[in-house]
């Protein structure tokens, strides 16, 4: 399938000795019934014949100083909705636009205004553009909309700021074509905190220049630019606490460990310094500098019989961020995204992943952060990236002990000796990428010269101690390629890696070094009723292909994807996770609703589903059927 199930093939292998008893097959039951029923409810509201699909939103235009400064959104149609709401400490006006699509990443607007530091754009959510003006401080706001003749731009939401003071319009303002009616405010939520400031990502803007938003894929945030009121700089906190339970639906399965349970809290501290007044760039908003530091508390337990646990207390990030027009360097402990793709991703090969739950985490909770240098320049129409990884870190899994482990729970008599690469510059990865847009495509391409997140294996039957399993670590070159554009109604992404050599697990417990290509193509589709769906078709091809390798064909056919609808005003959310292999028919289902109507508490009950035949990737993990119930509070 994808790269990770790749690494994720450390299964139970049923010529291991000890391995346990052959699985008997069994009927699908509640699971598929659960399953079913959650795509049935999702079916149950009738869908428009042609339904719309979400505004494009084409740029942003400040008109030029001297003039009564309006902000201009321009959209490919007329959207649903705008809500606005303010924010104080310090003081922001942001807009959300749905349903809505941002074609490309986040930009920042550097402006000269008397009341506004900076203008920002982002994807807030599938569904919605959000717009955050950053204020020098308290001001009136009036939201207007027209019409627009155009091929791109066929409506523009008009913002525009004055003093309350004066209880009138700045000279000059048009008055408004169209009020939104349904803009409203919304005091109780807050902008969702994110890992960065990327600001400007292309060279200094004039205010009255016309900026596309389209680029390099960049983390929005709603962090104001810096301000130099306080002598000590601003500090930030945030942080969010989460316990999941796992119950198995079929527990005579005779493979153990029926139970789980998980608890993370993760605190997030953010400083940033005073803008200096030689700095002009930072006290105009164009630059920005910032501490980030986060710690994280994290217990995994699986049980009862065999019980095992695990705890760590670490720090998960940790790093220094400084961002220009022209650049930006992240350097500390971070976790960086390459890639297009939801959670199958061949190009994000940068950073280890938590394999102890398998894949059934989302991409983002699986990635672990490491230490490592990134630097980013925006010359022109391009994005050119530098990352320097010096200490090597491997994906986490366990060999044994667990019903996700490499050799499962029951004892195997397995002397297991792991070697990893020294921690030395000598051992270090590193990796160049490129991005740019061309008529509305983002491209994007990337080379990665580093060790494999997962080991090469080899079972020695005469060690000293006795059958022992021996793990090690080897380099790889990875070649990468991205796409990604709009079509009408539909998103539609993809990327592509060439590994020149990879490690592939046998029957026999060794593994075979192959060069693989994989590649995954995505469409995505948001429409009217709060609907959202993504399809995603992965192929990946072992060259020299030899018979006996574990879990894998020569091509791997898989189909991955999601579908979910918001009800209640989206307090309440029915989602169906799901990924099909092609060739056996196995399948990995999670059917899932999801409630966050209670302010900063978000509340998951839900179901996965394994099924298909004993060897396959899916069919191995069949008995391992749960309901879960997850809480997660955001602070």
């Amino acid at each position: 399938m994808v790269n990770e199930m790749q690494r994720n093939s450390r299964t139970k292998p049923n010529t291991l000795p000890g391995a346990g008893a052959s699985r008997s097959r069994r009927m699908p039951g509640l699971p598929f019934l659960a399953a079913w029923a959650v795509l049935a409810l999702l079916l149950s509201s009738p869908i428009p014949a042609h339904p719309a699909g979400p505004a494009l939103v084409s740029a942003l235009e400040l008109n030029a100083p001297g003039e009564p400064q309006i902000l201009a959104v321009s959209l490919s149609r007329q959207p649903d909705a705008v809500h606005s709401f303010t924010l104080g400490s310090p003081a922001r006006l942001v807009l959300d636009i749905s349903p809505a699509r941002l074609p490309g990443a986040r930009r920042d607007l550097p402006v000269e205004h008397p009341l506004i530091f900076g203008i920002r754009a982002a994807q807030f959510s599938k569904q919605t553009v959000r717009v955050v003006l950053d204020l020098k401080r308290e001001t009136a706001h009036l939201i207007a909309a027209r019409p627009v003749a155009g091929a791109q731009t066929q409506h523009q939401i008009l913002v525009s700021l004055f003093a309350p003071a004066t209880g009138t319009l700045p000279p000059g303002q048009p008055a408004p074509l169209v009020q939104p009616s349904q803009t409203t405010a919304r005091q109780n939520h807050s902008p969702s905190p994110a890992p960065e400031v990327p600001l400007a990502a292309a060279p200094e803007q004039s205010p009255a220049k016309r900026i596309i938003l389209f680029g390099d894929p960049q983390a929005g945030d709603d962090t104001p630019k810096q301000d130099a009121g306080s002598p000590l700089g601003r500090m930030e906190a945030s942080g969010f606490i989460m316990a999941k339970a796992a119950q198995e639906l079929k527990e005579s399965s005779g493979n153990g460990q029926p139970r789980m349970f998980r608890n993370t809290i993760r605190v997030e501290g953010k400083w940033t310094p005073p803008a200096s007044v030689a700095d002009p760039d930072a006290l105009r908003g164009a630059s920005n500098t910032f501490l980030l530091a986060s710690v994280q508390s994290d217990y995994l337990w699986f049980g009862p019989g065999p019980s095992t646990d695990d705890y760590d207390l670490d720090l998960y990030e940790g790093y220094l961020f400084r961002g220009t027009p022209c650049w930006d360097l992240r350097l500390g402990k971070q976790a960086v995204r390459w890639g297009k793709a939801d959670q199958i991703s061949p190009v994000d090969n940068v950073n280890p992943q938590d394999l102890r739950e398998f894949l059934i985490p989302d991409l983002e909770d699986r990635k672990i952060p490491n230490w490592m240098a990134r630097v980013r320049l925006f010359p022109g129409d391009f994005t050119l990236e530098g990352v320097f990884v010096p200490f090597f870190e491997p994906d986490r899994f366990d060999f044994a002990g667990t019903k996700w482990a490499l050799l499962g729970t029951r004892p195997t008599g397995l002397d297991i000796r792991e070697t990893r690469p020294s921690k030395n510059l000598g051992h270090a990865d590193w990796g160049l990428r490129t991005a740019t847009t061309v008529a509305g495509w983002d491209l994007a391409a990337s080379y990665l010269y580093a060790w494999e997140k997962s080991p090469r294996l080899r079972l020695d039957p005469a060690g000293p101690l006795g059958p022992a399993l021996l793990a090690d670590y080897h380099r790889q070159h990875i070649v990468g390629l991205e796409f990604e554009t709009t079509l009408n109604k539909f998103g539609l992404r993809g990327e592509g890696a060439y590994f020149d050599k990879q490690s592939l697990h046998t029957q026999t417990l060794d593994s075979l070094a192959k060069p693989v290509a994989h590649y995954v193509i995505g469409v995505d589709y948001l429409g009217q009723q709060d609907w959202y769906a993504n399809i995603q078709f992965s192929h990946q091809h072992v060259f020299a292909y030899e018979p006996g390798i574990l879990l894998h064909r020569r091509d791997d056919y898989f189909l991955n994807g999601e579908i979910n609808r918001e009800f209640w005003r989206g307090n309440f959310m029915l989602k169906l996770g799901w990924a099909v292999d092609l060739q056996d028919g196995g399948s990995f289902l999670t059917p899932e609703a999801i409630l966050t109507y209670f302010r900063n508490l978000e509340l998951s009950l839900g179901v996965n589903v394994f099924s298909g035949p004993e060897d396959p990737l899916f069919g191995r993990y069949r008995d391992n059927d749960q309901v879960f119930l997850k809480a997660k509070y955001f602070f």
